[in-house]
C-alpha cells in the first residue's frame, strides 16, 4: 500500500493523462486516404518480410506480411515521411503525398547493407532525427548490433561504445562511466525519464532498468543538462522501448527474446506485444533473468548471483492530434555483492530491491498559436532497497518515494529560429534510511526551467539554450559530523544556478559534418554526499559527508567530425571539462573495526579538476560484405588544486601521506578492433578488446596491466511465414584470458569473467 500522502500524487499523475484523451472518432471528420505498399529485396526482387514500415509524423507503423505488403489507412490529406527498415538492409525514407479518397501504392526496394547507419535518435534532441543530424557525439544500439551486445545490464550492453567504460561491485551493479565521469553525472534514463532508483548513490546499487526488452539504446556523450537535468555533465544513456505507446500498430506485433550464457549459467526470457484494442494502442511486456556466480580464469567470484523480474503494461490513445496514455511497471532484483574486501564481510552481502512506477504521458499537436506541440508527463515511483548480512539481519535499507512532473512546449520555424522549446520540471523525493546506515532520512525538492532554440536549416545549424535549477535538501533529523576536528551539523541546504550551452553543426560537403559546442554545467551534491556519517555495509566503506559542500560548476568544450558515406561511417571527438568544486570520495585511510582490518574511510570533498580526452568510432565496408571497425577512447584527469595531505589512521596513530593528484577510477586508453562478414541472412565476426596499463592512480589505488581479449560472434536470420527469426551466437574471452578492469571495485579479489558462450534468439512478428 502506498503512503497516504502520495496517493494524491499518483491520482494526479493518472488524471493528467486521462483528462486530455479525446473522444474516439475526433479525427474522423475529414475524408481520408490510404497507403498500400510492398517491400522487396533490391537484388532479388523477392518480398521482404517483417520489415517495419513507419509513418514518422503520425507515429504509426506496420510490419510487412508474407508477401511483403503493408498498409496504412484513414490518413488525413497531407505529405508524410515513410520509413522502412529491417535487419540486414539499409533504411529507406520516402516522402508520400496523400489526397482525400486516394489509395497511394508504393513499392520500396531495400538494399542489403553490411553497414547499418544509426536509427533515428530520440535522445538529446528537440525532435526525432537521424544520428548524423544530432548536435552532440552520439551512438545508438538497435537491431543486429543490439543483439550482438545484449548483456544482463544496461551498462554492460553499451560498454563497447566510444567513451564508455564500466564500473561496479560485481556484474549486477554495473554502471556506465562516460569520459571518466560517473555517478549521477551520467543520466541513465528509461524512455527519457529517470527511473527513480538510487544507483547513482553508491557502487553497490544496481540500475533498476531491464534491458532485455529494449528496442533501442541511445548513448549521447557530452553535457546534456538543458533537456534532462543540470547534473548530466558526462552524457546520457536512454533505454527506449515506448512503455507508453507512441506508435499505433495496424495489427498485433510481438517480440520474443531468449538468452543464455555459459559463464554464470545465466538465462533470460522476455517478450513484448503491441496491439490495437478499440481506439487504444496497448503494449505489455514481461521478463525474467537468472544468473549464478561469475566464473573467472582463476576461480569463481562468489556471491554474485542475481534474479531479476520485470513486467509492464501501457495504453495510449494515438491520433493525428498526438498521443496520451498511461503505464505501470514493476521491477525486482535480488543480487549478491561479493565479500573479501578489506573491512568487508567474508561471505558478502545480499541485496533485495524493487520498484513500482506509474507514468502518464501526453503530447498534443496544436493548430494555432506560437507553439506546435505541448508535452506533459508525470512519473510516480516507489523504490525499496535492503542489504542483508550473512546472518539475515538488515544492515542497510533505503525507501525512496519520488514524484516528477515535466512540461515542454515546442515551436516549429518562427522568424530566424528553425525550432525551439521551453520547458519546466518539478521533482519531490523522500528518502528514508534504516539499518546501521547513519545517513539521515532526507527530503528534497527540485524545480527547473529551460529554453532551447535552434537556428538554420541549411548546411549550418546553431543551437543555444539556458537552464535554471534550484534544489533544497532537508534532513529529517539533526546530527553532527566531525570534519577536521569540527562538529558540523546536518542542516538544510539550498542550491541554485544557471547553466547553458552554445553549439553548431556545419556540413561543408555532403556526408561530412563538423560540430562544436561550449557549455556551462552545474551539479548539486546529493544527500549522501552532504549527510553520510557511518558504515555502508555493501560498499565496505565508512562514508563521511560534508554539510558545507559547494555545488559543482563546469565549463565543457566539445569538437567533433562525423562522416556518413554508404561504405564509411565514423565519428571523432575531442573534449575538455573544467570542473570547479568537483565532488568525490576522498580517502582518509582506514578506520579500525576489530579483526575485520578496517573499512575504507571516505570523506566527500570539493576539489577543482580537469578532464580532457578524445574518442572515435569507424566502420569501413571494404567490400559490400566485409566490414572493418574500430573504437578508441582516452581520458586524462587531474586535480587543478594542490590537495591536503591524507591523515591515515594506523594503530591509533595519525600519519600524513601525500594525496594523489589524480581523481579515482579513471579508465585507461581502451578500444576495440573488429572485422565482420555480413550477408542478408547471416554474419560472422571477431573483435579484440584492448586496454592500456593504468598507472595514473587515485588515493590508495593499485595499477592495472594492459590487455587484449578476443571475442567471436556469428548469427543467422530466416523467415518462416510472416515471422522473422534471428539467432546470435557470441563467444566472449575466447582464450579465457586473465585480465582486470581498472574501474572494477573487485579487481583486487578476482579478474574479469573468463570464457563465456552466449546465445540470443529473437522472434519478431
Amino acid at each position: 500500500m502506498l503512503p497516504a500522502k502520495f496517493r494524491g500524487s499518483v491520482f494526479a499523475t493518472l488524471l493528467a493523462a486521462v483528462t486530455v484523451v479525446p473522444a474516439p472518432g475526433v479525427a474522423q471528420g475529414a475524408r481520408t486516404g490510404v497507403i498500400l505498399g510492398t517491400v522487396v529485396d533490391s537484388a532479388t526482387g523477392l518480398p521482404v518480410v517483417a520489415a517495419r514500415a513507419r509513418i514518422v509524423e503520425l507515429h504509426r507503423e506496420d510490419l510487412t506480411h508474407e508477401d511483403g505488403s503493408f498498409d496504412h489507412r484513414d490518413l488525413r490529406p497531407a505529405t508524410y515521411t515513410l520509413q522502412v527498415q529491417r535487419l540486414g538492409y539499409r533504411m529507406v525514407a520516402q516522402r508520400i503525398e496523400v489526397k482525400a479518397g486516394d489509395s497511394v501504392r508504393v513499392r520500396i526496394a531495400l538494399s542489403p547493407a553490411a553497414i547499418t547507419l544509426a536509427p533515428s535518435i530520440v535522445t538529446g534532441t528537440l525532435s526525432e532525427r537521424g544520428g548524423e543530424q544530432v548536435l552532440s557525439p552520439t551512438a545508438s544500439l538497435s537491431g543486429a548490433e543490439l543483439d550482438r551486445n545484449l548483456a544482463g545490464t544496461v551498462a554492460a550492453t553499451v560498454a563497447s561504445q566510444p567513451g564508455v567504460s564500466l564500473t561496479g561491485i560485481g556484474p549486477a551493479t554495473a554502471r556506465p562511466v562516460i569520459r571518466g565521469l560517473g555517478g549521477d553525472r551520467i543520466l541513465v534514463l528509461e524512455d527519457g525519464q529517470r527511473p527513480g532508483d538510487m544507483s547513482a548513490m553508491s557502487g553497490d546499487h544496481a540500475i533498476a532498468i531491464d534491458v532485455q526488452t529494449a528496442r533501442q539504446i541511445d548513448v549521447v556523450r557530452g553535457p546534456m543538462s538543458l533537456l534532462y537535468g543540470s547534473s548530466a555533465l558526462g552524457g546520457v544513456v536512454n533505454v527506449v522501448r515506448d512503455e507508453v505507446p507512441v506508435s499505433r500498430p495496424e495489427h498485433l506485433h510481438a517480440t520474443l527474446t531468449a538468452q543464455g550464457a555459459s559463464n554464470s549459467t545465466a538465462g533470460s526470457l522476455s517478450g513484448d506485444v503491441s496491439l490495437p484494442v478499440g481506439w487504444l494502442s496497448v503494449r505489455a511486456e514481461g521478463s525474467f533473468r537468472g544468473a549464478g556466480d561469475v566464473k573467472t580464469p582463476i576461480g569463481e567470484l562468489t556471491n554474485t548471483e542475481a534474479t531479476t523480474t520485470s513486467a509492464a503494461v501501457g495504453a495510449a490513445r494515438i491520433g493525428d492530434w498526438g498521443h496520451t496514455g498511461l503505464s505501470y511497471r514493476y521491477y525486482g532484483n535480488n543480487y549478491g555483492i561479493p565479500g573479501g574486501f578489506v573491512g568487508g564481510h567474508e561471505k558478502g552481502v545480499d541485496i533485495k530491491m524493487r520498484r513500482h512506477t506509474f507514468r502518464s504521458e501526453s503530447e498534443l499537436h496544436l493548430e494555432r498559436g506560437p507553439f506546435s506541440t505541448v508535452s506533459l508527463s508525470g512519473v510516480f515511483t516507489n523504490y525499496g532497497h535492503e542489504e542483508f548480512e550473512a546472518s539475515g539481519v538488515v544492515g542497510t535499507s533505503f525507501d525512496l518515494t519520488q514524484f516528477a512532473s515535466d512540461i515542454m512546449l515546442k515551436h516549429d520555424a518562427y522568424g530566424f529560429f528553425s525550432q525551439g522549446a521551453i520547458g519546466a520540471r518539478f521533482q519531490r523525493r523522500e528518502v528514508t534510511t534504516g539499518g546501521s546506515l547513519h545517513t539521515p532520512s532526507t527530503d528534497d525538492n527540485t524545480i527547473a526551467g529551460f529554453i532551447v532554440e535552434e537556428m538554420g536549416q541549411g548546411p549550418l545549424r546553431l543551437q543555444s539554450g539556458v537552464r535554471f535549477d534550484a534544489a533544497r535538501y532537508t534532513p529529517r533529523e539533526v546530527a553532527f559530523i566531525d570534519i577536521g576536528g569540527q562538529r558540523i551539523p546536518t542542516r538544510p541546504r539550498s542550491f541554485s544556478a544557471l547553466s547553458g550551452s552554445l553549439g553548431l553543426l556545419y556540413e561543408p560537403v555532403r556526408e561530412v559534418r563538423f560540430g562544436a559546442s561550449v557549455s556551462r554545467a552545474y551539479r548539486t551534491p546529493d544527500f549522501n554526499e552532504l549527510y553520510s556519517n557511518g558504515p555502508h555495509l555493501a560498499a565496505n566503506a565508512f562514508e563521511v559527508g560534508d554539510p558545507e559542500l559547494e555545488a559543482e560548476r563546469g565549463i565543457g568544450v566539445d569538437v567533433f567530425m562525423r562522416f556518413t558515406r554508404s561504405n564509411l561511417h565514423g565519428e571523432v571527438a575531442v573534449f575538455g571539462n573544467r570542473l570547479n568544486n568537483y565532488i568525490f570520495p576522498s580517502s582518509r585511510g582506514r578506520v579500525e573495526l576489530g579483526r575485520q582490518g578496517g573499512r575504507a574511510l571516505l570523506q566527500f570533498s570539493n576539489e577543482d579538476a580537469e578532464f580532457r580526452g578524445a574518442e572515435g568510432r569507424l566502420e569501413w565496408s571494404v567490400t559490400p560484405r566485409f566490414v572493418l571497425s574500430s573504437t578508441l577512447s582516452q581520458v586524462n584527469a587531474h586535480f587543478k588544486s594542490t590537495r591536503d595531505s591524507i591523515p591515515v589512521f594506523v594503530d591509533g596513530d595519525t600519519v600524513l601521506i601525500a594525496a594523489s593528484k589524480f581523481p579515482p577510477l579513471i579508465p585507461p586508453l581502451h578500444g576495440d578492433l573488429g572485422a565482420r562478414y555480413e550477408r542478408t541472412n547471416w554474419f560472422a565476426g571477431a573483435d579484440t578488446r584492448i586496454a592500456d596499463r593504468q598507472d595514473r592512480l587515485g588515493d590508495f589505488e593499485d595499477p592495472t596491466a594492459g590487455y587484449a581479449v578476443i571475442d567471436l560472434s556469428s548469427g543467422i536470420r530466416f523467415v518462416r511465414g510472416s515471422r522473422l527469426h534471428a539467432l546470435t551466437l557470441r563467444v566472449d574471452n575466447v582464450f579465457d584470458r586473465e585480465y582486470r578492469n581498472h574501474l572494477s571495485r573487485v579487481k583486487a579479489i578476482m579478474p574479469e569473467p573468463g570464457r563465456s558462450i552466449a546465445l540470443v534468439y529473437r522472434l519478431v512478428f
